[in-house]
């Protein structure tokens, strides 16, 4: 008995997903969404990034309201609403070359299944292709030429934003392995869930410094708002493969308190994508 009790999570009552336009006056709501319809819906999802730092920084670079604001978290907190596997495919190594057009993938794959080749129109079987295979790096090594990650969709407490937080190669493994136990031990959906993210630093065999996702479970969600929080999994499922793909996307940015602080995104680097093998299966699409 006294173990259950330790290993009880907390059901955190006050945990609150904000809705857009929560709590705003109904009549300047209306105008406001009157107006909202007035232009194209672009598609995809409309977010804020989660950016990992460079050279094993332990904080996170969150994006703010405007362009260029910035918060550097060294925890961060919410709900997953919803995560799937991605692959891409850069034939040019990370940071060799400047041109818009080769941040863009040859190849890539929304659900690490089935990768698509739009300069052909083939589709090829993501688990088969050669490209996807370990020592096949462009730049040599043990790791694939295809880049193996992870989009994670979160919700912070109060906060209507979705926030986008790509898991790089080198967590992978480590993400994985941490989201089975999370979800197994106590047999709650991720949805379900307030998850805390922190960064370990960690180093590669040639000596560069890296930052790794680090997950903890926080505590359980009342069901009425883990109902909820399903709704936004719902959502957002019918939606992610409209969410383009850009090396920029995955770019590494300065760490707070150094002195690159304020230059602009560095381009990610072969520590952020080196590969860790693992043979793992995936706890979730």
């Amino acid at each position: 008995m006294a173990t259950e009790k330790k290993n009880a999570l907390a059901v955190m009552e006050s945990f609150h997903i904000a809705k857009p336009y929560e709590g705003m006056d109904e009549d300047l709501m209306a105008e406001l969404q009157d107006e909202m319809a007035d232009f194209e819906d672009d598609g995809g999802i409309a977010c804020r990034t989660i950016k990992l730092p460079s050279g094993g920084g332990l904080a996170y670079i969150v994006q703010g309201d405007e362009d260029g604001d910035e918060d550097y978290l060294k925890e961060i907190q919410g709900v997953i609403v919803f995560s799937h596997q991605m692959n891409a495919y850069w034939p040019n190594a990370f940071g060799q070359s400047n041109n818009q057009e080769d941040k863009i993938p040859a190849c890539s794959s929304m659900d690490g299944k089935t990768g698509f080749w739009p300069a052909t129109g083939e589709l090829r079987n993501c688990d088969t292709c050669p490209l996807n295979q370990y020592g096949t790096d462009v730049k040599g090594g043990k790791g694939k030429a295809c880049k193996n990650m992870r989009r994670i969709y979160l919700m912070r407490d109060g906060d209507p934003n979705f926030y986008l937080l790509t898991v790089p190669p080198t967590s992978i493994k480590e993400v994985n392995r941490q989201m089975r136990k999370i979800m197994a031990s106590k047999g709650i959906p991720y949805t379900g869930l307030v998850v805390s993210f922190k960064l370990a630093k960690a180093t590669n065999e040639n000596g560069i410094d890296y930052s790794t996702i680090v997950m903890e479970k926080k505590g359980t969600l009342p069901p009425a708002t883990m109902s909820l929080a399903g709704e936004m999994r719902s959502q957002i499922k019918t939606k992610y493969k409209e969410m383009s793909i850009s090396l920029d996307d995955y770019a590494t940015v300065p760490a707070a308190g150094s002195e690159t602080t304020t230059a602009p995104v560095a381009e990610a680097t072969d520590a952020e994508f080196t590969e860790v093998s693992s043979n793992d299966d995936l706890p979730f699409a």
